[in-house]
């Protein structure tokens, strides 16, 4: 049986915080499969749907040398207590990794509220936050394995079902990103994240000229190598499921301004709009917003 990405990622959390007493886990009323065992346990604390309530106990558990970490909805970890997090976490470089599950549109049947396009950049803004979006289970297991080497305040985007499709890359988390698949020619190039990565990796699985960069750390990466990399293709394509400005491209685009770098740049992303679709699968909406694999195999 395929295990489910937030299991293998919550498990493990799940056995560092018993055998941690200044570890806390905190939530907004959202329910995780993994953890319903301790959700009696002293310290773990459901404050309900108080999100901003929420992020100023977890600062407030932070500031006495504990360590917490908090989970929920994307959308509602960030937008509803942006200020809190700035302010009352990251000023202070608290201790406290925030994990968001639901990014991109994997639960379409709730529409808007629900759909993460825009958390990604929100929270890159904030210039203490570090930002992860997970996309597999070999990448769930090796964050969630050594969550304690990460320092400060963490965004981390957390998909879910089962996404079993690299598990022989070994992720280098200094570099913050690694080849998912590499052809036999340096033609194209795709950069994605997240959910998109996976599909972006069967359509290249078809090509003998497209390699996939799955880009999963948005700060403090290998600047160096992947300008490097990035020179080396003539067509680059950034795959991204949030929208134009709310993803990965300005930062993408950020580097290459930063270093000078002028490249044969593609986006194919969502589009900037709430989108107040309901009752679809996450293929029929990505389908209709066209960003399906369709659209970037006419890319390339």
């Amino acid at each position: 049986m395929q295990k489910d990405i937030r299991d293998i990622f919550f498990n493990n959390i799940k056995k560092k915080f018993l055998l941690d007493k200044n570890y806390y886990i905190l939530t907004n009323d959202a329910d995780v499969h993994a953890l319903r065992s301790i959700k009696k346990h002293d310290r773990f604390i459901d404050v309900g749907v108080a999100e901003q309530n929420l992020i100023n106990i977890a600062s407030g558990l932070c500031n006495n040398k504990g360590k917490s970490l908090v989970y929920g909805f994307c959308t509602f970890l960030t937008f509803r207590c942006y200020e809190q997090i700035k302010f009352n976490l990251a000023s202070h470089n608290m201790n406290c990794k925030i994990v968001g599950i639901g990014p991109g549109y994997s639960f379409p049947y709730d529409g808007p509220t629900h759909h993460g396009i825009q958390d990604l950049y929100l929270m890159y803004l904030i210039p203490e936050m570090e930002v992860i979006n997970i996309s597999d289970n070999n990448l769930s297991d090796t964050i969630s394995k050594n969550f304690h080497k990460i320092k400060g305040p963490t965004y981390i985007r957390l998909e879910k079902g089962s996404m079993n499709y690299n598990n022989k890359i070994k992720y280098n988390f200094s570099d913050g990103f690694n080849f998912v698949h590499k052809s036999y020619k340096k033609n194209f190039l795709v950069i994605s994240s997240g959910f998109l990565c996976n599909l972006a990796v069967e359509e290249a699985k078809s090509k003998k000229d497209v390699d996939v960069l799955n880009l999963f750390k948005f700060k403090n990466i290998n600047e160096k190598k992947f300008i490097k990399i990035l020179k080396d293709y003539k067509k680059i394509i950034i795959y991204d499921e949030c929208t134009l400005l709310g993803g990965i491209t300005p930062i993408i685009l950020g580097y290459l301004t930063k270093n000078k770098l002028k490249l044969n740049i593609i986006t194919l992303t969502s589009p900037d709009k709430q989108v107040f679709k309901y009752s679809l699968d996450r293929y029929s909406l990505l389908e209709e917003l066209k960003i399906s694999p369709k659209y970037l195999r006419k890319l390339i």
